[in-house]
């Protein structure tokens, strides 16, 4: 390409992307790019990056529509003013309305491979979203909120993760308190592995009024796992059916030891309300032709599991 076609491309834009010189353009002020320069760029500056996801410029396009943010990230253009960063960004801004205009800071001059030499950056988590916003929020807290939100079939995002944990803080703070005997008492050896569904169990009980029930069962869960101690039908049953069921076979892995583990606490804590001495057996069973219609049908049925799927500080239901 001559050198006057270069500056025709260019010519349509607020600013020059080619450059051999490393620096943020307009004196490191905002410059405003219209969806027609979006488009501009992307189809004469993108010569040199990697594919485009639809998925990713839908999802920045609504957040984009819903409030568009200044996150400091420049658009950056390498020293042959080929676009390097912020390409998604710059699609879902070319499908606007042509007179909305938005700021954005510019970088030229950067390395051509640069980034496949370069160690990328940490790739931002929903616990990192969580802990910027609260330092408080410890790792237990966080994976406790984890466990929640597995449970009842939802996706930690960085979206939605402060939100999440603003609204479950003081409920899963009280049930990680309301276990710490349990642990105590079980040096640690039980459940540790998956913790953090235990922690869960107990939030969402503590939500639920049954904070005291809970408690009663854990405590003679351990009371069973204490020579000293003589345990109650309830719990023997119930940890030796948990331990049965969760060796090498379907469930030996944490993800299905979680889910196991949980229906098994809901079907406690109902058996715990029939009776609160736990003179009564768990009453699950599995059988090696339908162990999975056992766990998602009966289990499902219980009053306890689906409240617990389901219920949050905001609807309490």
């Amino acid at each position: 390409m001559t050198s006057s076609a270069k500056s025709q491309k260019r010519s349509k834009l607020p600013f020059d992307p080619v450059s051999t010189d490393y620096k943020v353009l307009n004196n490191g002020e905002p410059i405003l790019l219209s969806p027609a320069d979006a488009e501009h760029i992307l189809l004469n500056h993108n010569e040199d990056n990697r594919p485009i996801s639809s998925t990713q410029v839908s999802k920045i396009k609504k957040g984009i529509l819903n409030n568009f943010r200044k996150d400091g990230q420049p658009i950056t253009f390498n020293t042959a003013g080929n676009l390097t960063e912020k390409q998604h960004t710059l699609s879902a801004i070319s499908g606007l309305s042509r007179d909305l205009r938005f700021p954005f800071l510019i970088a030229v001059g950067v390395e051509p491979d640069c980034f496949s030499t370069t160690v990328p950056a940490k790739s931002r988590t929903p616990k990192d979203e969580v802990q910027r916003k609260d330092p408080s929020c410890s790792a237990t807290e966080y994976s406790t909120l984890a466990a929640i939100a597995a449970r009842q079939s939802q996706k930690i995002t960085c979206n939605n993760a402060v939100e999440l944990w603003n609204l479950w803080m003081l409920r899963i703070r009280a049930g990680i308190a309301s276990c710490d005997s349990f642990w105590d008492s079980t040096k640690g050896q039980v459940f540790t592995q998956i913790k953090g569904t235990v922690h869960a169990f107990a939030s969402i009980g503590h939500l639920d009024y049954k904070d005291s029930q809970i408690r009663m069962l854990l405590d003679q869960i351990s009371d069973h796992l204490d020579d000293k101690c003589i345990g109650t039908p309830l719990a023997e049953s119930l940890y030796e059916f948990f331990r049965e069921n969760t060796g090498d076979g379907d469930y030996g892995h944490n993800k299905a030891k979680e889910k196991f583990l949980f229906r098994t606490l809901c079907v406690g804590l109902d058996k715990i309300l029939e009776n609160e001495d736990g003179d009564i057996k768990i009453g699950l069973t599995l059988n090696d032709e339908d162990k999975e219609k056992m766990l998602l049908s009966d289990v499902d049925e219980t009053e306890t599991y689906k409240r617990y799927t389901t219920m949050n500080p905001m609807t309490k239901r």
